[in-house]
């Protein structure tokens, strides 16, 4: 019974945070692009997940999540610096963090074709949201060199702490448990 108020307390302690976007470190190019991803919780998250379901599902998977996030957060980057930008960006965010944080809590039970399939249409999402946020004065070149530079960075750090957690606990249940609070914070972002 008190749980309920556990969560409810965490889940509003933690929607402030959840699309900090405004005001990145560097004024254009290249320092930005590379903020961007780590000023927001769901762009953080969201990259961190990536990496850590690329571990659990292990070997030719460890790189081809990652690389098809990056491939297709690129191609959005591209749509959001033209313009063209699909309806419903920040919800298409948010429900990446709801639906990443629910694979890793289902952890590598799930279909990889669906996981990648998953993974490739939420990075487009950040991608238009990198793209459509990039400062005016920026150089293009720069600014995604900056934002694919962190999101890979992102990505490995999810697949060294994937590969720790599963060496300590073959079963993944912490990866369940961060799964389970990755959801829990993309639930609390829907109702910021």
């Amino acid at each position: 019974m008190k749980i309920k108020y556990v969560i409810f307390t965490l889940l509003a302690l933690i929607s402030p945070f959840a699309m900090a976007h405004s005001g990145h470190i560097g004024n254009h190019g290249f320092e930005s692009g590379l903020m961007h991803p780590l000023t927001g919780i769901d762009h953080l998250s969201v990259m961190i997940s990536v990496g850590l379901l690329a571990a659990l599902f292990g070997k030719s998977f460890r790189w081809i999540m990652p690389v098809a996030f990056v491939l297709c957060m690129i191609v959005g980057g591209i749509l959001g610096v033209t313009g063209i930008v699909i309806p419903y960006v920040e919800a298409g965010i948010i429900l990446s963090v709801v639906i990443m944080g629910m694979m890793l809590f289902r952890g590598n039970i799930i279909s990889h074709k669906v996981v990648i399939g998953f993974v490739s249409l939420f990075a487009i999402f950040h991608g238009m949201a990198h793209g459509a946020e990039m400062p005016l004065d920026s150089h293009a070149l720069y600014y995604f060199s900056g934002f694919v530079l962190s999101t890979s960075l992102l990505h490995l750090s999810g697949i060294i702490l994937g590969e720790m957690i599963l060496s300590f606990s073959a079963h993944g249940r912490f990866t369940k448990a961060i799964g389970a609070v990755i959801a829990l914070l993309g639930y609390s972002m829907i109702f910021s």
